[in-house]
């Protein structure tokens, strides 16, 4: 059975007591947990003995206007999620994260600045301040990031490299939908009509890939489809999307082969 931590108490009694001979892996979300994420706890038991899942909504990295107030909490059903798959789920308050004034962890990159940080500026020293304070409270051995939030990944490894903090990253795959929109939390705002939409961005996103369609042309069929393209750019050998379908933003990417 899946053992809930809230308070940081508990955390610390918890690992104090538990024998980890291969390390604990942690995979950190924000709750609203689907398939995406339990591909992340599953990933994990590929390297450590025992799995935590963090759950917490961070205030630091939503800007104003954002959507931290609707953003959905659905502790029971996340556990029920769990349950078989993890071995612990640590639920904590805003005091259990930050027991003092959050020390603000900027994000060290000239990445900060590119893709989501020109539209959402201190988004990722908000995700940095989180992730450090995670790392410091929990001590894992591995931590499991998905690559649909590829920039952010990016960002996080960049951080450890800087701090010389004792933890590796394990990248996991995006997963999709059967129509192929990638799968988020975000979605649950998405109406059905919406969500047939959506699918337009991953069938661009591989028409581009595949030398079929520009990126013009691209933002041209997203706009049909009643998607506005924040930016389609190319990075890192990838191909990043960001965009909104009525009050959702949704992003995306895909390797890109230059062979």
């Amino acid at each position: 059975m899946v053992e809930l931590i809230k308070t940081r108490e508990e955390l610390s009694s918890l690992l104090k007591k538990t024998s980890l001979a291969q390390g604990l892996g942690l995979v950190p979300t924000m709750g609203a947990l689907h398939e995406g994420h339990l591909s992340l706890v599953k990933l994990a038991r590929n390297y450590a003995d025992k799995v935590m899942v963090s759950i917490y909504v961070n205030p630091l990295q939503f800007g104003k206007g954002e959507d931290f107030d609707q953003y959905p909490r659905t502790l029971e059903t996340d556990l029920e999620l769990l349950e078989g798959l993890a071995d612990y789920v640590w639920a904590p308050n805003y005091q259990d994260i930050y027991p003092s004034e959050p020390v603000n962890i900027p994000a060290d990159s000239e990445l900060a600045n590119k893709l989501c940080g020109l539209s959402r500026p201190g988004h990722f020293d908000g995700v940095c301040t989180v992730v450090k304070a995670l790392f410091d409270a929990v001590q894992p051995q591995y931590a499991i990031l998905g690559e649909k939030d590829f920039q952010q990944l990016i960002i996080i490894e960049e951080m450890i490299k800087h701090l010389d903090i004792p933890v590796k990253i394990i990248r996991a795959p995006i997963m999709r939908e059967e129509s192929g929109l990638a799968m988020s939390s975000r979605n649950q705002y998405l109406s059905e009509p919406e969500r047939k939409q959506a699918a337009a961005i991953y069938t661009n996103l591989q028409a581009i890939a595949n030398k079929k369609l520009s990126i013009e042309a691209a933002i041209s069929n997203l706009s049909q489809n009643k998607i506005k393209t924040e930016y389609l750019e190319v990075h890192w050998g990838r191909l990043f999307f960001a965009g909104k379908l009525g009050k959702t933003r949704l992003i995306d990417n895909i390797a890109l082969d230059f062979s």
